[in-house]
């Protein structure tokens, strides 16, 4: 039975070391070169392997001694290592009402935990502490290379955030201190200190919607006025636009290989659109300069009202406007407004908007029949959870059509 309970314990901490491999997931999936969503989902599974085993290992000691002694320190501390541990589900419920309030509460309770945890292995063998070592060092580490970036990137000085609001939307143009090269997909952890009285330690990811080849002195963000840190945002721009300095990390994430592709499908719901801007704009561009197997593009975007789509309308235009290889359109827009009862209209220079929500059956489809046999197909996806479901239902339903799906790091 000690044997258990000691294997257990030490099972449990290294589990909890790659969660505490770094200060931040986005810079963590960088380093392993894995997308957002998988660093987040590693987290995730490796975060429930070790509790699972950390209330095993709690539990068994308690039936072995009979009860908790509070008079002694190592009893103490691992009653409040399992209570930070089981206070980790107010964060998660939080975590759609207010986002950085959850993050925070999360990351409090976790270095709560991680204290109680060393004074409660203080008096154990050199494993259990020696794991602990590792992952207070690894820790330390990427944090130090964390800081030396953000402090790189801004090294010449603060950037200028202009805040505006437009229909439904927040756009923030950084003017950055100095050219940064960024890639398709990629996002910045941006972080606008004088926001808010609360705003000084909280930070928020964002996908760049501009993109250019080479390096950009700007860039450009759409944002969801939300809670947090982006309702400081929407406070600060709400009777006109403004300007605050800022600071960011990244860029964070990775390209989607979607122009190894003939033909491109992209999903999006609400402001899922921001994930697809990039992409769009990097497509046409090898396009014209004839550096990409994409033919065809089809952009097919569900909102709730138009004036979300009023508010990209310009950024959607300037695509098209680029789409002009031999004459030909290659870009084609689809935009479904679910609380307008409308024909097919048009919307914008060469956009399309019909009445209610994507008909996924029809449009995967017109794509199979569409498309040039033998041709390969990706769907990517930025969208509700509900549309995501039903899309892979659906391309399970035909598995065999060669139809590939990728999600962008930004999901609505």
């Amino acid at each position: 039975m000690d044997q258990a309970i000691l294997r257990s314990g030490t099972l449990s901490v290294v589990n909890f070391i790659f969660c505490f491999a770094g200060p931040y997931l986005g810079l963590l999936a960088d380093i392993l070169g894995l997308s957002l969503r998988s660093c987040r989902r590693l987290h995730a599974s490796a975060g429930a392997i070790a509790v699972a085993l950390a209330v095993f290992h709690a539990a068994a000691a308690g039936t072995a001694k009979g009860r908790l002694d509070l008079h002694t320190p190592k009893d103490v501390f691992a009653l409040v290592s399992i209570l930070c541990l089981c206070a980790q589900v107010i964060p998660l419920a939080l975590r759609s009402v207010s986002y950085e309030a959850a993050l925070r509460m999360h990351q409090i309770l976790s270095f709560a935990f991680v204290y109680g945890l060393w004074r409660h292995a203080s008096s154990a063998d050199l494993f259990p502490r020696l794991y602990l070592y590792i992952g207070g060092a690894l820790f330390s580490t990427t944090s130090i290379f964390w800081l030396a970036s953000i402090s790189y990137r801004n090294r010449s000085g603060l950037s200028t955030a202009r805040i505006t609001y437009d229909n439904g939307a927040i756009k923030v143009s950084l003017q950055l201190s100095r050219p940064l090269k960024v890639k398709a997909g990629q996002y910045i952890s941006l972080w606008v200190p004088w926001a808010s009285l609360g705003s000084a330690t909280q930070t928020h990811p964002f996908t760049v919607i501009s993109w250019s080849e080479k390096p950009q002195k700007h860039l450009d963000l759409f944002i969801e006025p939300r809670g947090g840190f982006t309702k400081n945002l929407f406070a600060l721009s709400d009777h006109g636009p403004t300007t605050r300095r800022a600071m960011f990390s990244g860029p964070h994430g990775k390209q989607l290989p979607v122009h190894s592709y003939e033909n491109v499908v992209m999903l999006a719901t609400g402001f899922g659109i921001a994930a697809h801007l990039p992409y769009l704009r990097k497509l046409i561009h090898n396009q014209n300069g004839r550096a990409t197997s994409t033919r065809r593009i089809h952009l097919v975007w569900q909102i709730e009202r138009r004036d979300v789509g009023i508010a990209a309308q310009k950024l959607l235009n300037e695509a098209l406007d680029e789409d002009k290889l031999d004459g030909e359109y290659n870009l084609r827009i689809s935009i479904y407004i679910k609380s307008e009862n409308i024909n097919e209209v048009k919307f914008g220079d060469r956009a399309t908007a019909y009445s209610g929500e994507i008909p996924l059956a029809d449009i995967v489809s017109s794509e199979l029949r569409e498309r040039r046999p033998e041709s390969r197909t990706v769907i990517s996806v930025s969208a509700k959870v509900a549309m995501r479901d039903a899309l892979n239902d659906l391309l399970w339903q035909n598995r065999r059509s060669n139809i590939d799906i990728m999600y962008p790091a930004y999901q609505p």
